[in-house]
């Protein structure tokens, strides 16, 4: 009989490396790939992998994040009490009435979901991170080591492992140390040219997870975090696994998976631009596997106009609802939902989250816009790094090409007490 698996997700980072991108969300909430959120991709794995009960652990500016749970994830009340997703936000739920002060710890204060759930396992995933994986695989795993706890862990190439933490293991693929971002990463036994680094992502036994938890949370000399404090405390009990997500294999998709850290504006960046290849390493149109988000009711993309002084169109391109291409050219771009492309703008190799409006003979190339930016006519974005710089956050995309990402921050509509503006209707251009 299948042991039942509760899933903690850690959705409470503050993502300062993303800003501003999350100046007014947190980390997993952030929009990716045209119409999903972060928290997307670790939600649907759960759903797909058959595992139904999910509590969100949220806590930095967390309105956005727990908005779109509710009104894109909540299925508790037609499925049953075995079957949810639920937000969770930090509530202080200590003598001393502090927020969480490291992951451990943030578990720990929530011990009373897990008790009242009494689960056989407990999941305790990172919802930051862009991949497929099907989690049943890794319980399976677990169950077959008879380990308190598995780490899921990827191989990466030697020279990139400093990044990571990094897991030091057997031939069993038992872990026997930890290195966090080490200068002089170890390799994989039998492979010099790769590191096994941890994901985040950790299945343990419910019952050894409580313990370990009471434990941590009266040394005082703990920075309660699982990957500081309570993995590596375990290493002795030769009972602490890393599985290897390269093994992991997904319905429809036999090739070998794709993880992405998007914590990093140059990532997050990367990760986007690789949706609009004509085969992309990860697949959204996998029905065996699908990412599950909210659906907003939107009309079709749209691209008019086509006459010698102006066309309508988007190349290589992810062009989602309710888009308007309005005698613009849009290439290698990833546009959101609701946005608007006006006449002779140019918008090359760029990330349009919802609701912006590119304004006429506009030229925008390598830029990050957030959500509810009106672009006034003949602004040039990401041409001029002076410039750019002057107004938005300016980072390096690849030093020995001299190229770099503008970063245009979310529209902020600020209360006063004059009567509040109202923004332009987003008409066609005739």
């Amino acid at each position: 009989m299948r042991k039942s698996i509760l899933a903690m997700i850690l959705a409470g980072g503050e993502g300062t490396r993303l800003s501003p991108l999350t100046q007014q969300r947190a980390k997993p909430g952030v929009p990716f790939g045209g119409k999903y959120r972060i928290i997307d991709f670790v939600l649907s794995n759960f759903v797909n992998s058959g595992i139904n009960s999910i509590f969100v652990l949220t806590q930095f500016k967390s309105q956005s994040l727990t908005e779109h749970i509710i009104n894109g994830w909540n299925t508790s009340s037609q499925h049953g009490k075995s079957q949810f997703v639920i937000p969770v936000p930090a509530q202080m739920q200590t003598t001393d009435r502090h927020w969480y002060s490291g992951t451990a710890d943030a578990i720990y204060q929530n011990l009373h979901l897990i008790e009242d759930f009494q689960p056989d396992l407990v999941a305790v995933f990172g919802g930051d991170h862009i991949y497929k994986m099907d989690v049943s695989q890794m319980a399976d795993f677990h169950e077959k080591k008879n380990a308190v706890v598995s780490i899921a862990a990827i191989p990466v190439p030697i020279e990139e492992a400093s990044d990571f933490g990094v897991l030091q293991i057997d031939e069993d693929w038992r872990i026997i140390g930890f290195q966090e971002k080490p200068e002089h990463p170890d390799c994989i036994p039998g492979d010099p040219t790769r590191a096994l680094v941890s994901m985040g992502n950790y299945i343990f036994d419910a019952h050894d997870l409580i313990h370990l938890l009471q434990d941590d949370a009266i040394d005082t000399e703990s920075k309660h975090d699982f990957g500081k404090n309570i993995l590596p405390s375990l290493v002795s009990s030769r009972r602490i696994f890393a599985y290897n997500f390269e093994l992991n294999r997904i319905a429809g998709q036999p090739d070998a998976p794709y993880w992405r850290d998007v914590g990093g504006l140059k990532a997050y960046f990367e990760a986007n631009m690789d949706l609009k290849a004509a085969e992309p390493l990860l697949d959204l149109y996998n029905e065996k596997w699908p990412i599950y988000n909210y659906n907003e009711s939107l009309p079709p993309a749209k691209f008019i106009h086509d006459d010698d002084k102006r066309v309508g169109k988007a190349v290589n391109s992810v062009v989602c609802g309710g888009c308007v291409i309005s005698g613009g050219s849009v290439k290698d771009s990833i546009l959101f939902n609701n946005v608007r492309v006006h006449s002779f703008a140019q918008v090359d190799s760029s990330i349009l989250i919802n609701l912006v409006s590119i304004g006429e003979n506009c030229k925008i190339k390598n830029t990050i816009i957030d959500k509810h930016n009106d672009i006034p006519a003949g602004t040039t974005i990401g041409y001029d790094r002076a410039e750019d710089e002057k107004r938005y956050t300016v980072i390096d995309l690849d030093k020995s090409k001299g190229t770099w990402i503008t970063v245009v921050p979310k529209f902020r509509k600020i209360k006063t007490k004059l009567p509040r503006t109202v923004r332009p209707d987003f008409g066609y251009d005739e």
